[in-house]
């Protein structure tokens, strides 16, 4: 928020000096007659820069649709907003103590013209600062990443402006402006070294620029980016935890000189027309070039020629998409949620095996989705509220493939394994910090509402998380299971605190503990090493939790939500059997047989007990209905015993 009330401050206060130094001179030569038109120049530029800002967010929103276009279009704005504000910075500096005579002197001028020409004047001059600030301003909106916390800070410090502004005009308050837009400029060149940092690291997620993966340094177990302080570090200076070579080269090279040359009291030149023609030719390359960038995998495959990308529109009772056949190759499916829930889409292949997917689709949001499709049969899937097996349309993909190795398949299915367990944490973590929120905020509704909702990704990977048992423990504990002297964190105390105890007053750092160790499982997990013994031996663990806390209803003892984790279960079992799937098949096709028909039967099953998005109450559940549940767990958990022989063999 410090760095756009900032923002708001500086460029609020330049914006009213400029009429405050107007209107002055008029009432100062008795020409009282000619403040309206001054009022209506400056609320004309006004509303032009009100309606650019929104012109950069809708362009950015909707008329560039996929995540590499709106990447490479933030980047490049970002950038060249760094470039404007350096320049008025050092403008600013310089002509400070000399504003009031060169405004006056233009406005002399224009009174000897007419009407419109002190309209042309007063609209010329604060339509400057507000274009630059409008952009400048998105740009650190977008860095931010939110919109809320920006825009107060930036009203604020507009207002404040407004109130300096007035108290020199009514000469209540002395200022030396030279010092005033010294100090404030050093600070801004820090807000733009950040925006910048940030500006390249879209162009690297748009695919412009490599070396996305490739880090300067990983801090996020120190400064998590939802604590307090970290939050003041992204607010301030705009530091990532995760900061690439790239942007901490780009930071370095650009603060370390325009701060020297600025608080030195070098000059850079004024902005001319042949610089801003040369800034606006770059937009239009790069944004052309982001418009049409390759959108294959990291492999370099590419779409089969001649098809485009799979649209799918996921609302809240329907999963729509515009093909049911394309061409095997690197596919890419735009997802837009028209929904009232978050969402999520899967590809499937047979057996349920996930190809890819897309998480945590807000409301009105769009996601892009690539992967690489073999030829086969497949299913899309939109899951809205993100639970159940999704509402599903059938997908062919056509062409030839040639068989690969067994080596290779186990290898294929362990990364396609690892990668869902990396996504399932990451997704973990977004929805946790929402849950925390609510728990701080002594939401009590709200957090139940969401709590459920969080959890199941935990569920789906559990026997990954219980290879780290402090964190397991630290996370998932529950009120039996803590040691003599240890205390109670995670999950299951929160739990305890909204359903039974119905009092989280004192839950905040319970709360903040929750969220710092779930994303120390976030970037634990992204280094685990997995063999395949532990895709079928894992999928096996996730039926007898199952059995041993799901059914028995002892895992979620005062929610009761134990069918919602039940569901994570099954989805991770699924999931880490459809990777080996391919091996079973080709090696006992009878066994694959009976799984995929045992699978359905339990989902199916589980199924009947769905209410909206998300089941039942387990304690709604009657003896016949679990002993049932019961047993199609265990019809399921045989034969997947075999599973890992079979594949290994």
């Amino acid at each position: 928020m410090f760095a756009n009330y900032l923002i708001g401050l500086r460029e609020g206060l330049e914006a009213s000096l400029v009429v405050s130094i107007l209107v002055a001179y008029l009432v100062k030569v008795d020409r009282r007659d000619r403040l309206a038109p001054v009022a209506g120049g400056v609320a004309l530029a006004v509303a032009l820069s009100v309606a650019f800002g929104a012109l950069l967010t809708y362009t950015s929103a909707d008329i560039l649709q996929t995540g590499q276009q709106r990447e490479t279009f933030g980047g490049t704005l970002s950038i060249i907003s760094v470039g404007f504000v350096t320049v008025m910075v050092f403008w600013m500096r310089r002509t400070a103590r000399n504003m009031r005579s060169e405004l006056s002197g233009s406005l002399k001028a224009a009174l000897d013209v007419g009407v419109l020409a002190v309209a042309g004047t007063a609209f010329i001059a604060v339509a400057r600062e507000g274009l630059e600030t409008a952009l400048f301003f998105w740009s650190a909106v977008q860095a931010a990443g939110s919109t809320v916390t920006p825009v107060i800070g930036f009203s604020l410090g507009v207002a404040t402006a407004v109130v300096i502004a007035w108290l020199l005009y009514r000469r209540s308050v002395t200022l030396n402006l030279a010092r005033f837009f010294t100090w404030t400029g050093a600070a801004l060149v820090v807000v733009a070294a950040g925006v910048l940092a940030y500006g390249f690291h879209d162009l690297q997620e748009g695919g412009v620029l490599g070396g996305l993966n490739t880090l300067a340094f990983d801090i996020s177990a120190q400064v998590p980016p939802t604590s307090w302080y970290g939050t003041l570090l992204k607010g301030t200076i705009n530091l990532s935890p995760q900061t690439t070579v790239l942007q901490a080269v780009v930071w370095v090279v650009y603060i370390v000189p325009v701060m020297y040359l600025f608080l030195r009291g070098s000059r850079m030149p004024k902005p001319s027309p042949q610089g801003a023609a040369v800034a606006a030719s770059l937009l239009l390359v790069v944004v052309f070039l982001g418009c049409g960038a390759n959108t294959a995998s990291p492999t370099g495959a590419k779409a089969t020629k001649g098809d485009g990308p799979v649209g799918v529109t996921a609302s809240d009772t329907a999963c729509e998409t515009t093909h049911k056949s394309i061409g095997s190759g690197t596919r890419t499916f735009n997802v837009k949620n028209t929904g009232s829930q978050i969402t999520e889409v899967y590809v499937y292949g047979g057996g349920d095996r996930i190809m890819g997917e897309v998480e945590n689709i807000g409301p009105a949001l769009s996601r892009d989705l690539t992967v690489e499709l073999p030829p086969g049969q497949y299913e899309v899937a939109c899951k809205p509220g993100m639970v159940g097996s999704g509402i599903r349309q059938p997908l062919t993909v056509t062409g030839s493939q040639a068989s690969q190795p067994v080596d290779a398949q186990l290898q294929q299915a362990v990364d396609g394994y690892r990668s869902y367990v990396v996504n399932e944490t990451k997704t973990l973590l977004t929805l946790t910090i929402p849950f925390a929120n609510a728990i701080k905020d002594g939401d009590i509704a709200l957090a139940k509402k969401r709590y459920a909702v969080a959890r199941v990704h935990y569920e789906r990977i559990e026997p990954i998380a219980e290879s780290f048992p402090e964190l397991d423990t630290a996370i998932d504990i529950r009120a039996d299971g803590v040691e003599p002297g240890a205390k109670w964190t995670g999950f299951h105390r929160l739990e305890r605190d909204l359903w039974k105890n119905k009092d989280i007053s004192k839950d905040g750092p319970l709360a903040d503990q929750l969220v710092h160790d779930v994303n120390t499982l976030v970037s634990t997990v992204a280094t685990v090493k997995l063999k395949p013994d532990q895709l079928g031996n894992g999928a096996r663990s996730l039926l007898d939790e199952v059995a041993k806390s799901k059914v028995t209803g002892e895992e979620e003892r005062y929610s009761h939500t134990d069918l919602v984790d039940f569901q994570g279960n099954l989805d991770g079992a699924k999931t880490a059997y459809a990777e080996l799937r391919p091996i079973v098949v080709a090696r006992d096709k009878a066994l694959a047989e009976q799984l995929d028909t045992r699978f359905k039967t339990l989902q199916d099953l589980l199924d009947t007990h769905a209410e909206g998005h998300s089941f039942k109450l387990y304690t709604d559940l009657t003896p016949a209905e679990i002993r049932a549940l019961s047993d199609r767990v265990d019809a399921v958990a045989e034969p997947l015993s075999r599973v890992t022989s079979v594949v290994l063999k």
